[in-house]
């Protein structure tokens, strides 16, 4: 049984240009873990262990981690060619900084897919959110003054919306069809503002 930490290490080099890390992700069945793609570096999803092994690279470290304490391992691969400058033993995993810069890399790439994906659900949620309260009075591209009372949506910012549906809840906006955006301004809390503000800009 592996630990939950588990570093298969061999030796330190000093290395040229082609060394490249691949990685895959909670990863269930130990021995399939050579033969399907990895993720990132010059594998990039499409390379296996054994298809670098068949471009010239070498595993020169292998990280294992189990971070859920269930069957899903990360698995990090470092792989090199054999155009090194100097090869040493030693007990110690070839150039720590190498990977913590590459570690890092993958972090800052996970978050910066994480803030697109979160975007991407809030502009589909804030369609949503529109499509049922506001498209009636306001338009398909939130270009109408509804009922010549209101300012257009689109010609609004965040902050605008977020104070406009503030008083409405409040009662303290009478411009004339407040008893019409009351009930609504009760029904779309701040988060749900964002998100229709988010899918308006969509619309320009």
């Amino acid at each position: 049984m592996l630990k939950k930490s588990l570093y298969i290490l061999s030796c330190a080099t000093i290395l040229s240009a082609s060394t490249t890390m691949c990685y895959k992700k909670n990863h269930i069945d130990p021995s399939s873990i050579e033969i399907i793609a990895l993720d990132g570096g010059k594998c990039d999803g499409k390379l296996s262990v054994v298809d670098m092994k068949k471009d010239g690279y070498q595993v020169d470290t292998i990280k294992i981690q189990n971070t859920n304490n269930d069957d899903r391992f990360n698995y990090i691969y470092v792989f090199k060619k054999d155009d090194i400058i100097k090869q040493v033993d030693t007990s110690i995993s070839i150039s720590n900084d190498i990977l913590k810069v590459q570690l890092k890399q993958i972090k800052k790439d996970e978050k910066k897919q994480k803030k697109i994906d979160d975007n991407k659900l809030s502009i589909e949620d804030g369609k949503k959110i529109y499509k049922l309260h506001c498209v009636r009075c306001h338009g398909e591209n939130a270009n109408i003054e509804a009922y010549g009372s209101a300012k257009a949506l689109n010609s609004l910012t965040l902050e605008d919306m977020e104070i406009s549906i503030r008083d409405y809840r409040l009662d303290k906006k009478d411009n004339g069809m407040a008893i019409l955006m009351k009930p609504y301004s009760e029904m779309i809390g701040s988060s749900d503002t964002q998100k229709i503000y988010n899918y308006i800009q969509t619309l320009k």
